[in-house]
């Protein structure tokens, strides 16, 4: 039920899109299925520092949104992207207990709110992003691009979620350190596909390159990456990443 709340009122606040309400309450109920309101309060935590740091200096922003896919109202690919592998975890979780899982469910939700963090606040910084496989500085928003502010912004997510889950869930300070390196890990993964199999696309009218299929009211040309291997499926993967980087740092 009180999933149901939160994806209401996400979608009420504009945060969520009726799709993307109806899927963080199922994710969130997976979640609470195996670890209880502490593993809600961690999703809540994700959520609510997400959807704060994407309405923070909007309109700086809107400069990016010729770049980006989507806006800031997040949809039903996007919340599966963040939290499918933490909802599995939760399933899991209840029918094999493990610390195991629970590394793995924080883990995946520190590399979450890591890449979060990194994509609202870096596009902020003072100085462009460097594309780490065209070695050059690109626009703010691109994919496979970093700055310090950002890569600073990433560890700092990932570390909210390894204290207050260590905290929450009463568990060693090896196991903090080992959330938040694994989340740190699947944000820098994250950049790593973007720069490298993710695909792009130009606009055929201004010659602008985007996230989008479609620009200047035309269809664009995929110019790098792999068909379908958009940013919602990089994110999915770079959270699996997160969540075994974690795994394996506690076995």
């Amino acid at each position: 039920m009180l999933s149901g709340i939160t994806g209401f009122i996400g979608f009420k606040v504009n945060a969520l899109t009726k799709g993307g309400a109806i899927a963080a309450t199922i994710v969130g109920t997976a979640i609470a299925y195996g670890f209880e309101w502490r593993g809600l309060l961690l999703l809540g935590i994700f959520f609510l520092s997400s959807t704060i740091w994407s309405k923070y200096k909007a309109r700086k922003k809107e400069a990016i949104g010729d770049i980006v896919e989507k806006g800031s109202a997040r949809d039903q690919y996007q919340v599966i992207a963040n939290g499918g592998a933490a909802a599995f975890a939760g399933i899991m979780m209840a029918f094999f207990p493990s610390n195991w899982w629970l590394v793995f469910f924080l883990s995946v939700l520190a590399a979450s709110n890591s890449d979060t963090w990194a994509s609202e606040l870096g596009v902020l910084s003072k100085r462009p992003p460097f594309h780490i496989k065209k070695r050059q500085f690109v626009p703010p928003g691109t994919s496979g691009a970093v700055s310090l502010f950002g890569l600073i912004a990433s560890f700092l997510g990932a570390l909210l979620i390894g204290s207050v889950g260590a905290l929450v869930f009463d568990v060693s300070l090896a196991i903090l350190l080992f959330v938040t390196l694994g989340g740190f890990i699947g944000c820098l993964f994250d950049t790593l596909i973007g720069a490298s199999l993710q695909e792009e696309f130009r606009c055929q009218i201004c010659g602008i390159k985007t996230e989008r299929h479609e620009h200047c009211q035309t269809a664009t040309l995929r110019i790098k990456g792999f068909s379908g291997l958009n940013n919602d499926v990089v994110n999915f993967i770079s959270s699996i990443i997160g969540g075994l980087s974690g795994g394996i740092w506690f076995l």
